[in-house]
């Protein structure tokens, strides 16, 4: 009687583990023909739909640049199309969309000229507004964010950051303070609420330590406080990502590693509050719970031992890693980091002496071989709670095969949905993911196959190249990018069509 019950009680625990998974489809899909590889570049917008747009060619007795832009609604049918004209000195450098309307931001390419102009687009109705923004510094941009009616840029002169806030009403620029003589990096320009914004900055202490600069301004670009985070002497503080919580203090969450170094050895989370008042909690790679699972199970097992000795002689294992840190998600009463493991690839290029050779110039037609870079190579992602006060309640990983980007760039995006968050990315035509929950894997790596239009459609050879996955909605994602399809089949449809494609991503 007793075994029956231990059945039925670990049936019935199966059954509910498997009822709380969701299972990914594809329930629509868009297609466009195309004549090339270019495609579009692509704008999530919420329940408004999706954004399209590219420039194309000007069949218009005009010599401007032709941009089309099209909304696709939570269906993946066109709301609508509209076209564009824009002045052929300026390229398009970035795009953003906010509170229910798409920015395009150009640049001007013309000698003495570093105008922009920022054009937008009402998801609503399509309307379209054009703002020319007179700009007399040389800088290389950054990003842009919108805020109320003004636009925030930011950039870099003289390798020294300059963060720029245009009024679009009255066309005024103001470059904000405190900046402009600081030798760092822009981390994030981040719009908050109660219309305020914070810029965040890498750079060296009086002490010449690495740390983050929190600088928060009001919507006219006053500052409003700035903060430094307090690292450990023998710590930089290298990369992060900030939150506000519900007591107006900061959690901010990123990577350390040593002294004056570009490697991580884990993660940090910090708890400030308005005052500059703060703690710091640090947390050693090889003090994480699952950070090693990508690693294959022998090399893993070797790795985890080697920790496992040097507790045993109170010495502590330091591992360096590059690490993207992309997100800090709140969900409900705890706050997820994501971030992405990677190292630079490269492969020998070698020469035999001859006129066009790397190595002929120097070597006088010695043969000669070089490194040539060849790639950034992604490993894994790691994903970890804490609660408000940067106590870390568990963490996972999820391993990531065979993508290598010239960019750095996401590749794996989060799903959190109650208890239970999935991790996705896309590579060449299929969907990878893996559903955890805390510290626990619900259900392993898997793998669906990008949905193609119809039952007879055949992608050609290894023709799909994927422009991206992104968030969409809730808990919708969509990917897209480019197919060569063949179909033999099915009636009014072509033997072979190129196709500009996004699917929309779901969970059921």
């Amino acid at each position: 009687m007793k075994s029956n019950y231990l059945i039925y009680s670990c049936l019935l625990s199966l059954i509910l583990t498997q009822s709380a998974l969701a299972q990914i489809v594809q329930p629509e899909r868009f297609e466009l023909e195309v004549d090339s590889d270019a495609g579009f570049m692509v704008s999530p917008a919420g329940e408004g739909g999706i954004f399209l747009f590219r420039e194309i060619e000007n069949t218009y007795n005009t010599t401007d640049n032709l941009w089309e832009v099209y909304l696709l609604d939570t269906a993946l049918n066109i709301s609508w199309r509209k076209e564009y004209f824009i002045n052929p000195n300026y390229v398009n450098i970035s795009h953003l969309y906010i509170d229910s309307k798409l920015y395009l931001l150009f640049s001007s390419i013309k000698q003495g000229d570093k105008s922009l102009s920022l054009v937008s687009f009402s998801a609503a109705s399509g309307e379209i507004d054009n703002y020319i923004i007179r700009n007399f510094i040389p800088f290389a941009f950054y990003d842009f964010k919108v805020i109320n009616d003004a636009v925030l840029i930011g950039g870099y002169f003289n390798y020294r950051p300059l963060v720029v806030l245009y009024n679009l009403e009255e066309q005024i620029p103001k470059v904000l303070p405190g900046f402009f003589n600081e030798r760092a990096q822009l981390i994030e320009m981040k719009v908050n609420d109660h219309a305020t914004f914070d810029i965040i900055l890498s750079g060296p202490t009086e002490e010449k330590n690495t740390t983050l600069f929190i600088n928060t301004f009001d919507q006219f670009g006053n500052l409003i406080k700035k903060i430094s985070l307090d690292a450990e002497k023998s710590k930089s503080l290298l990369f992060g990502r900030a939150e506000t919580l519900d007591n107006q203090n900061q959690l901010v969450a990123g990577v350390y590693g040593r002294r004056n170094s570009e490697y991580s050895r884990g993660v940090f989370v910090a708890n400030v509050n308005p005052y500059g008042e703060q703690k710091i909690k640090y947390y050693n790679y090889a003090e994480l719970e699952n950070f090693f699972n990508y690693m294959k199970a022998r090399r893993e097992r070797r790795v985890i031992s080697r920790i496992e000795r040097k507790k045993i002689k109170n010495k502590k294992i330091k591992f360096n890693y590059r690490l993207l840190v992309h997100e800090l998600i709140r969900h409900e009463d705890q706050y997820i980091l994501l971030g992405e493991a990677f190292y630079p690839k490269y492969r020998t290029v070698t020469g035999n002496g001859g006129l066009f050779s790397a190595g002929w110039a120097f070597n006088k037609g010695v043969y000669s071989s070089s490194l040539v870079f060849d790639g950034y190579r992604y490993t894994h992602a790691i994903i970890l709670g804490f609660d408000k006060k940067g106590n870390l309640l568990w963490d996972n990983s999820f391993e990531i095969n065979d993508v290598i980007s010239f960019d750095l760039e996401q590749f794996v995006h989060v799903n959190a949905s109650g208890d239970r968050v999935d991790l996705l990315y896309v590579f060449e035509d299929a969907i990878r993911s893996k559903t955890i929950k805390g510290s626990q894997v619900l259900e392993g790596k898997g793998e669906n196959k990008i949905s193609l239009k119809y039952d007879s459609d055949k992608v050609e050879g290894d023709e799909t190249k994927i422009g991206g996955l992104s968030k969409w909605y809730g808990d919708v994602f969509f990917t897209y990018g480019i197919q060569n399809i063949q179909n033999l089949r099915t009636e009014g449809v072509g033997l072979t069509r190129k196709v500009f494609f996004v699917n929309k991503v779901a969970f059921e």
